[in-house]
């Protein structure tokens, strides 16, 4: 019993040690998956049971996006 309180305090410390920039990267993250899901929603005209599918759709494609470099190293630009 004892050491499931300490695995809790440890985990409930380990949350609480997060910097808020880690919470803002999450929520941020949270807030692009939303959006794309609502624009698929919106695409299909918000056709009911399709909100799990369009998360998980939306989120695949933001964590794709998000590892791909934005500019490959070397990279020119021309304008």
């Amino acid at each position: 019993m004892a050491t499931k309180k300490k695995e809790v305090k440890k985990m409930t410390q380990s949350t609480a040690n997060k910097t808020s920039t880690e919470n803002d990267d999450i929520e941020l993250y949270q807030s692009m998956i939303a959006e794309a899901a609502y624009y698929k929603a919106e695409s299909r005209g918000f056709t009911p049971g399709h909100e799990a599918e369009d998360w998980l759709e939306a989120e695949q494609e933001i964590m794709s996006s998000l590892q791909k470099p934005i500019i490959s190293e070397g990279a020119f630009i021309d304008k």
